[in-house]
C-alpha cells in the first residue's frame, strides 16, 4: 500500500532578529517527496543566501535524477553540492566569508524515509504516540553533553549553546550524518525543525501539539509557542503526517501478552461456571414448596422431615442441606458438633 501524506509547514522570524536566516522546501517528484529544512548561519552575513543556495541546489539535483537510484548515495551527493555551491559562492562574493547553514533533509519513498543532517537543526519522528530524536546535533554544546563536562539539563542555558562544528559551507569537504532508512507506516509523523522551535519549546510539548492538531495547525501553534517564550531566533518547522499506508505491525511481545491475557480470562471464567455447577447440584437452594416433602417451621426452626430424607440446618440467611448419613457417614447431634457413627 503507497502511503499519502500531509505536509504543514511555517517560517517566521521571531521576535528579535530583523531578517529570517531560515529557508525550507517541500518536493515533489519521481524522486518520490522531499523534505528540508535549512538555518543560515546565524550572526555571519549572507546567512539567508546560503540557507535558500542549500535548498535550491538539493532540490535541483534529485530533479535532475532518474527513477531508479540508490537513495542514500544521493543524498550524500545533494549534501555536498550544497556545501560546494556555498564555497563557491563566498569565493565569488568575499564580503560573504564565513556564511553557511544548517540543514536537516527528509526524503519519502518506496515507504520508506531516508534523512541526512548537519548542524543543529533536528528531525523527530512520532510513532504510536511517542516521540525519538532521530538526529544529534553537530554542536559544541553537544560534544559537552557528551563529554560529560555539561549536563544535559543545563546545554539550554550554555553560552556556547549556539556554536555548531558541522555545516554547510565551513569546509571543502562535507561528510553529513545519514541515517538508516525507516519503514513508513500510517499514523507516523516526522518534525522537521531549526533550534530556534526546540531551544524554547521541549519534547513533550512538540509531540502533544502534533499529535492534538493538523500539520499545518501544529506549525502554527509551536511557533506561537517559540515566539511567547522569547523569539529569540528565526523558527521553522515542518510536519509530515502519513495518513494512508500499512498498519503498524503488533509485536510478538505484545501478542503473547493479549494471547496470555485471553487465557486468564477464560480459566477464570471456567472456574465461575464449575463453581456454579458445585454450588447447585450439591448445595442446592431450600426453596419454599419445591422440597419432596413439605417441611413445617416453628418461629423461624426448621423442624426435619422424615428420617430418609435430606436435613436442613439453619444456618443464617440461608440453609445449608445436610447430606443422607449414608453417603457422608456422619449424622448431626447437636449445633455443630459431628460424631462417627
Amino acid at each position: 500500500m503507497k502511503t499519502k501524506f500531509i505536509i504543514g509547514n511555517l517560517s517566521d522570524v521571531g521576535r528579535v532578529r530583523k531578517l529570517n536566516e531560515d529557508y525550507y522546501g517541500s518536493f515533489n517528484g519521481n524522486y518520490g517527496s522531499l523534505i528540508i529544512v535549512c538555518d543560515g548561519m546565524g550572526g555571519h552575513k549572507g546567512g539567508d543566501i546560503a540557507s535558500r543556495i542549500a535548498v535550491e541546489t538539493i532540490k535541483e539535483h534529485f530533479a535532475s535524477l532518474s527513477s531508479d537510484f540508490d537513495e542514500k548515495i544521493e543524498i550524500r551527493l545533494s549534501l555536498q553540492k550544497a556545501n560546494e555551491a556555498l564555497i563557491n559562492y563566498t569565493s565569488a562574493n568575499p564580503d560573504f566569508e564565513g556564511m553557511g547553514s544548517t540543514i536537516v533533509l527528509l526524503l519519502l519513498r518506496n515507504d520508506q524515509a531516508f534523512y541526512a543532517h548537519a548542524g543543529d537543526s533536528r528531525i523527530y519522528m512520532i510513532r504510536n504516540k511517542q516521540i525519538h530524536q532521530l538526529t544529534k546535533d553537530h554542536s559544541l554544546i553537544q560534544q559537552l553533553v557528551d563529554a560529560n563536562i555539561v549536563k544535559p539539563e543545563d546545554a539550554g542555558s550554555h553560552p556556547n549553546k549556539n556554536v555548531v562544528v558541522k555545516a554547510l559551507g565551513q569546509k571543502d569537504e562535507l561528510d553529513p550524518d545519514i541515517g538508516e532508512p525507516v519503514v513508513l507506516f500510517k499514523g507516523d509523523y516526522f518534525l522537521l525543525c531549526t533550534d530556534g522551535l526546540t531551544g524554547f519549546v521541549q519534547n513533550n510539548e512538540l509531540l502533544n501539539i502534533t499529535l492534538k492538531r493538523s500539520p499545518q495547525e501544529a506549525c502554527k501553534e509551536l511557533v506561537d509557542l517559540a515566539n511567547e517564550r522569547g523569539g529569540k531566533d528565526n523558527i521553522t518547522v515542518q510536519i509530515v503526517h502519513a495518513v494512508k499506508g500499512k498498519p503498524f505491525p503488533v509485536k510478538a511481545n505484545s501478542k503473547k501478552k493479549l494471547n496470555i491475557i485471553i487465557i486468564f480470562f477464560l480459566i477464570i471464567v471456567s472456574l465461575g461456571f464449575a463453581y456454579r455447577f458445585l454450588l447447585l447440584n450439591f448445595f442446592p437452594p431450600n426453596i419454599p414448596g419445591k422440597s419432596d416433602k413439605k417441611s413445617k417451621t416453628n418461629n423461624g426452626k426448621v423442624i426435619a422431615g422424615d428420617k430418609k430424607t435430606d436435613q436442613t440446618i439453619q444456618g443464617g440467611p440461608f440453609t445449608i442441606p445436610k447430606f443422607k448419613d449414608t453417603l457422608l457417614n456422619v449424622k448431626i447431634r447437636t449445633g455443630n458438633q459431628l460424631n462417627k457413627k
